[in-house]
């Protein structure tokens, strides 16, 4: 009998836990992982975008690693806007979740046009100027 009670405890003590999410306000660390994540993407799409701006990459190709690019940011946003935090953590979020937003919108261009080498040029460009500022945010979170 004792050994039901233990088990029904040990259940209720999970489901409260994942009911109220265990894990408190966001960390700067937290932080600082989503900022790295976006700053990776941005950087990665600064690539592909050169790619094209020289006529070294196939649409087809572009189209397909802009998307999947595009649905990462998407994802941190996603997460970022979830997350509670307070404070200088609660700032930096919001930059954060601007830069995924900018992010988004440069490699959409890129997946709408991937054979506009002008095009894809101003958005590399972007992007690279986008990673460096995300960087920046994660080293200071």
């Amino acid at each position: 009998m004792r050994s039901l009670w233990r088990s029904r405890i040990g259940v209720i003590a999970v489901a409260v836990a994942m009911l109220t999410g265990c894990g408190g306000a966001m960390q700067p660390e937290e932080l600082s992982r989503s900022v790295q994540s976006l700053a990776s993407s941005a950087a990665e799409g600064a690539l592909l975008a050169q790619g094209v701006a020289e006529d070294r990459t196939k649409q087809t190709f572009v189209r397909a690693h802009a998307r999947d690019l595009g649905e990462t940011v998407e994802h941190e946003a996603e997460k970022l806007n979830d997350a509670t935090a307070h404070g200088a953590v609660a700032t930096d979020k919001a930059s954060a979740i601007d830069l995924a937003d900018r992010i988004s919108e440069q490699l959409g261009q890129l997946q709408t046009a991937p054979d506009d080498r002008a095009g894809a040029r101003r958005a590399g460009d972007a992007l690279t100027a986008l990673a460096e500022e995300a960087t920046r945010l994660a080293e200071g979170s």
